[in-house]
């Protein structure tokens, strides 16, 4: 019985020691530094892929104004889009707001993915209003926005 306590409590400093060590590191400028430039090559790989797959339209509102649109055949789930952002930082490179985000059909929506593939209309526009203005860089965080 008492070896099996001293391992417990082994593994359990063990379990401490790793802990200790990754908060110590994450609290590091240069292995922060390594998480940014590493999620910022992940996020870049991924605008390439959606800008040759997404089909978004821009039109020009105002000097510093755009409405983006693009086309949907599914249910509604949310009103993000990877194309769109990939597009609003394109048409904004300083960065950009949200005036508006919403979706649009003449009819009813569908409410899941099986309406559709009974043949049921489910193409809907998604379209979102941006106004370009510089917002500051929000460095990539393994533990998402801070």
């Amino acid at each position: 019985m008492m070896q099996f306590k001293k391992k417990i409590k082994e593994g359990a400093l063990k379990s401490l020691l790793v802990v200790s060590t990754a908060i110590a590191l994450s609290s590091c400028s240069s292995f922060s530094d390594i998480v940014d430039s590493t999620g910022s090559a992940f996020a870049s790989a991924g605008d390439s892929m959606q800008s040759l797959t997404g089909d978004v339209q821009v039109v020009q509102v105002s000097d510093d104004t755009f409405n983006l649109t693009e086309r949907y055949h599914e249910p509604v789930t949310n009103f993000d889009s990877w194309s769109m952002r990939v597009k609003a930082k394109q048409v904004c490179d300083e960065g950009y707001i949200y005036q508006s985000r919403h979706a649009f059909r003449a009819g009813e929506f569908a409410t899941n993915h099986a309406e559709c593939a009974e043949g049921a209309s489910c193409s809907y526009a998604l379209e979102w209003r941006i106004q370009c203005k510089k917002v500051p860089y929000e460095p990539f965080s393994l533990f998402g926005k801070t």
